[in-house]
């Protein structure tokens, strides 16, 4: 189910690429798609790591030389999955609607490679939650809200613009800190493989981007 969110989402954004841009012409738009890799601490479970795609839109506006503000709009899951002790598992699953707002430095171009940085902070609202068992094919809500309504937090990462052929290649590794508990205490589980009252997450994100 969360690969199929990711599928809507790059088919979104393929198809919006066919549209023009309406911004001033110092003003960047761009479409980014990448997939994220979340991890969970808690002190009562294991989660495994979670994979997950997600997507959006990001404008970026130059104020000082090669430094620029970049606000983005983004849709992103978090997630987990509680193993069981002996076989199967849950996987609970969150998407959020992601708000950075980052500041964007670039290097000057080394033989047509041109180096950037990107630091800043990002609100989230949650949108939906679903909840997939290992022994079904199909994700479900419960109804039983496990993840926090909101979210915000930090981002740092670094990427680079790569020249191939005629185009140009732009990628961005980041990782976010988000809130410290991400996760709810939920008393009545439905789940024989219970949801951890508290757990914080990090997580690992790689954005390619597409210009407008």
């Amino acid at each position: 189910m969360r690969f199929v969110i990711g599928a809507l989402v790059l088919a979104g954004l393929l198809g919006a690429q066919a549209s023009p841009s309406h911004g001033q012409e110092h003003r960047q738009y761009r479409l980014t798609l990448g997939v994220t890799q979340v991890t969970m601490q808690s002190p009562d479970a294991d989660p495994a790591s979670y994979a997950t795609v997600g997507g959006g839109l990001v404008v970026r506006q130059p104020l000082l030389g090669s430094v620029s503000i970049q606000p983005e709009l983004l849709l992103n899951q978090k997630g987990a999955e509680i193993r069981a002790e002996e076989d199967g598992g849950i996987e609970y699953g969150a998407g959020y609607l992601e708000l950075p707002l980052l500041f964007h430095l670039k290097t000057p171009a080394v033989r047509s490679v041109v180096v950037h940085g990107e630091a800043g902070g990002f609100g989230a609202v949650k949108l939906f939650e679903r909840q997939t068992p290992d022994d079904l094919d199909v994700a479900f809500n419960t109804g039983i809200s496990f993840f926090r309504r909101t979210n915000v937090g930090i981002i740092a990462g670094i990427g680079a613009t790569i020249p191939i052929r005629d185009r140009r290649l732009r990628f961005t590794a980041r990782r976010a800190w988000g809130l410290r508990n991400v996760a709810r205490n939920v008393e009545d589980q439905p789940f024989e493989v219970a949801f951890p009252a508290r757990g914080k997450t990090r997580t690992w994100s790689l954005l390619l981007r597409f210009g407008l």
